[in-house]
């Protein structure tokens, strides 16, 4: 347990010493403005699709309604028959 903590101490040093000098880098920084750009895609295409599928979400909520007014409607209306072949 406690060679952990030494492995990384070790990392972290080696991270600060070495870290800077590889950010500055620019082969370093071209690959990093590729990863973000691949995010950015990623990201866009992530929320065109939640965007259709919310669409096709309220698409199925109002159809559901409209199913369930129906639903009501027909059932006052048998509501009433029974009402009036009671009466």
């Amino acid at each position: 347990m406690k060679g952990k903590y030494w492995w990384t101490l070790i990392g972290g040093i080696i991270a600060g010493a070495y870290g800077p000098d590889l950010l500055a880098s620019k082969a370093v920084q071209k690959g990093l403005r590729y990863l973000t750009a691949g995010a950015i895609i990623a990201r866009d295409r992530i929320m065109a699709d939640s965007e259709k599928i919310q669409a096709a979400a309220s698409d199925i909520a109002a159809d559901a309604k409209e199913i369930t007014q129906r639903y009501y409607d027909r059932c006052d209306e048998a509501s009433k028959e029974f009402e009036d072949a009671v009466d």
